[in-house]
């Protein structure tokens, strides 16, 4: 990593509102993974409906339709199960709501309208707290995870995990694949 390290001194040099943004895109990368966190936490929820005597191939089906499903549908598939504590559903609800303001308005709004040093602030400060409440969330989530006693990803039989990271986007986004 010390050359990406290197890369940033090298961008960022005499550049104190290049490092400031720096930060901030490594913060919204943090909180943009945590709802990713949370969402595989939602595909093993979505785990239980996959039968003991599924074959492999069709477990498999079932992870690439939740993979090609947004947060939004997959929460709009499952906010009328049986099994969530109270307001949790509201909670996740918001999630998505956080995770669309964050995809699609938030670099906009503090980066390209209206950049200003104020801007970068409320956007840091924004961040923060929007971290901490997913956090809050996903522990919540775990607990319920827990109480459905639903397996963890560290208990995936390994042919499972390989499947899994198969699905990993390497070609298309014209990168090369590093997985090795």
């Amino acid at each position: 990593m010390a050359g990406g390290i290197d890369r940033l001194s090298v961008v960022c040099a005499g550049h104190e509102e290049s490092v400031d943004q720096f930060i901030i895109y490594a913060g919204y990368g943090e909180v943009m993974h945590r709802l990713q966190v949370l969402e595989m936490s939602l595909w093993m929820i979505q785990s239980r409906g996959i039968r003991s005597q599924t074959r492999l191939d069709q477990a498999m089906a079932k992870v690439e339709k939740w993979n090609a499903t947004t947060l939004g549908e997959l929460m709009r598939g499952m906010r009328t199960q049986g099994h969530w504590p109270d307001g949790m559903v509201d909670k996740l609800l918001k999630a998505v709501d956080i995770r669309n303001y964050l995809a699609h308005h938030y670099l906009r709004e503090y980066f390209v309208v209206a950049p200003s040093a104020a801007n970068h602030e409320r956007a840091a400060q924004e961040l923060a707290d929007l971290s901490v409440w997913v956090e809050e969330l996903i522990d919540e989530l775990d607990a319920h995870v827990l109480a459905l006693d639903i397996g963890n990803a560290d208990e995936l039989e390994e042919q499972m995990a390989r499947e899994i990271e198969a699905l990993r986007p390497a070609e298309w986004l014209g990168m090369p694949d590093r997985r090795e």
